[in-house]
């Protein structure tokens, strides 16, 4: 199975995990402001909470997820545009409006050169504007799945905070997402092998999200499947 093909059937699948898709949201919510571009939007499955919130631009690379966003949110007033987006490279086309906040959800760990995106992203913000990254934590977890969906790496809290320094961002917020994703993640890519998650388990993984949420917000100094960074300018 090729790198697209898996990501495309991911983000599919995704497409009916509304609950988990609103908890990223509401974690992230506190720190959204102005107007938003979104980078790497796939199918739009976080677009449409983002459009909640206010004006968005959406990237991403592939064409046909663009015309998917565009037909799923057409009508919605705050959706301003979409645009094609390779983040290797500097942002070159026209915005409409400046950026007061990047959202980057799943994006960085997608390249290799994760340092040089940051540096783009930097300098595409407004002043005192920020960027909110959300990527896989925990490098011992990195197995087929990642491998797959074609990731470079797992990211440490220490990783993250150092890279988005040396690229002038002051970290603001720096936590762990996701405790209980981490036993399917091992037991599906570590143990048992497999190259895409179960529809099933992802649909009960959904329907668990609010005991989920409730339950992390109990456990101090916790540690999660994904790590949630809000780096400013």
């Amino acid at each position: 199975m090729d790198v697209e093909k898996t990501n495309t059937l991911t983000l599919h699948l995704l497409e009916k995990a509304t609950a988990y898709h609103r908890w990223i949201f509401e974690e992230i919510q506190p720190f959204l402001k102005g107007n938003l571009l979104e980078v790497g939007c796939g199918t739009g499955n976080l677009t449409g909470w983002l459009l909640e919130q206010g004006r968005v631009v959406a990237t991403d690379l592939n064409q046909d997820y663009l015309e998917i966003v565009q037909r799923r949110y057409t009508t919605h007033p705050n959706l301003i545009t979409t645009l094609t987006w390779d983040v290797r490279r500097p942002f070159s086309a026209p915005l409409p409006h400046t950026v007061d906040t990047l959202v980057c959800s799943n994006v960085l760990e997608h390249v290799e050169e994760d340092e040089s995106v940051l540096n783009h992203f930097f300098d595409l913000l407004s002043g005192g504007g920020r960027l909110i990254l959300l990527v896989p934590a925990l490098k011992i977890l990195y197995n087929s799945l990642d491998r797959e969906l074609g990731h470079y790496r797992r990211y440490s809290r220490k990783e993250l905070s150092e890279k988005l320094e040396r690229n002038r961002f002051k970290v603001i917020h720096l936590d762990y997402f996701n405790l209980f994703g981490i036993l399917g993640w091992f037991v599906n890519g570590t143990i048992l092998k497999r190259r895409l998650l179960p529809e099933r388990q992802m649909k009960f993984f959904n329907t668990l999200v609010p005991l989920f949420k409730a339950a992390e917000e109990r456990i101090p100094g916790r540690v999660g499947q994904s790590l949630i960074a809000v780096g400013e300018k």
